[in-house]
């Protein structure tokens, strides 16, 4: 091994940078460890220094090392000093004009940015001119930094939403936050939500499907109204029918959150109790428990893919489907819970007896 291979031989964050761009795969992983080290230790001023250099050589027109560099920034430097702020936003953004709006760096860029704002919530309002940026990459990466601020990104929920109008890069990002931050502001958002089931395929359809799941659950755990939200029952008989079967899986989840169902609904559920997919089947056999329809059929589904002779997959689809429901509506449930779980062995049997626990 040559000396240069040798990490003692970094010893200053310019020989750092410089080994960042190697060929050779082995200096450069002993180089990001070596500035990894300068970044977290040591004095603060020499802490800032070091991060000082990092984001100076980020926004460089000519540098070769973006993605290392973005992948140091957010994995090590916290937290920002805040002398640094308006730097770091400047280097950032320099980078993500050279990026595309998939690309896989534009995860890291985004997390140094909410990390910058949480210290310095004077950059968040500084940002608000990007999220109409030209440049797509720029765009998708506010759509990520506003859902990692939580309660912080109230006030920009409007300017992510137009986003859901973007190029579809963008929009995935969109949805990928309003997962998170939905509940801010449910009339706002549920709608919009709403709409995105009614006219999406494929992963944006999917993302749709998660955040408003996620909202309307959310809303139910915390004893808050939903919104009105028209239309929603036809609109998932749609997704239910999707040839992508964690599609069908999130569907038949909302329709269980919905209350009574449609004569339509219930019959559309029935079809998917024997579902190719054990998650898409133990969820449509869940719904039809928490909606109130008759559940006959569904309980006796329930407690084949529970049962000793189930294969582990169709345990884990049953209990994770379980798990999810509202106990308060898993009552009629328990008399069946109770003799599956006295049958059942290992962590089937705990996570039974667990549940149990919780239902009313």
């Amino acid at each position: 091994m040559s000396s240069e291979r040798s990490k003692g031989r970094v010893r200053t964050v310019e020989e750092g940078l410089g080994r960042l761009s190697s060929h050779d795969a082995g200096t450069r992983e002993e180089a990001q460890s070596a500035l990894e080290e300068l970044l977290i230790s040591g004095e603060p001023a020499a802490r800032e220094r070091t991060a000082r250099a990092l984001l100076e050589e980020l926004g460089r027109p000519g540098t070769a090392v973006t993605e290392p560099l973005l992948f140091l920034l957010q994995r090590s430097w916290w937290p920002p000093q805040p002398g640094l702020a308006g730097l770091a936003v400047q280097s950032v953004l320099a980078s993500l004009t050279r990026m595309e709006a998939d690309a896989p760096a534009l995860e890291n860029a985004a997390s140094v940015l909410a990390g910058v704002c949480r210290v310095d919530p004077f950059q968040l309002a500084a940002l608000d001119g990007l999220f109409q940026h030209p440049r797509a990459s720029v765009r998708g990466a506010m759509a990520r930094v506003v859902g990692r601020l939580g309660t912080a990104a109230a006030s920009e929920l409007r300017q992510l939403l137009a986003l859901l109008e973007d190029e579809e890069a963008v929009a995935l990002s969109a949805l990928e936050s309003l997962a998170a931050l939905a509940p801010l502001a449910p009339d706002l958002t549920a709608p919009r939500l709403l709409e995105q089931v009614r006219d999406s395929d494929g992963a944006r359809l999917y993302l749709a499907l998660v955040s408003l799941r996620g909202l309307l659950e959310e809303l139910n755990g915390d004893a808050r109204p939903a919104p009105a939200l028209p239309g929603l029952e036809s609109a998932l008989l749609r997704p239910l029918t999707a040839p992508e079967a964690p599609i069908r899986q999130e569907a038949a989840a909302l329709l269980g959150l919905r209350g009574p169902l449609s004569p339509e609904a219930i019959a559309a559920l029935r079809e998917h109790l024997r579902d190719e997919s054990p998650h898409v089947a133990a969820r449509s056999a869940v719904a039809l428990v928490r909606s109130g329809a008759p559940a006959a059929e569904a309980l006796f589904l329930l407690k084949g893919q529970l049962g000793p002779a189930a294969s582990r997959e169709l345990q884990e689809a049953a209990v994770a489907a379980l798990e999810e429901a509202d106990p308060a509506r898993l009552g009629r449930a328990r008399g069946l819970l109770e003799t599956v779980a006295r049958d059942a062995a290992g962590l089937t049997r705990e996570a039974l007896f667990e549940l149990l626990g919780q239902l009313p």
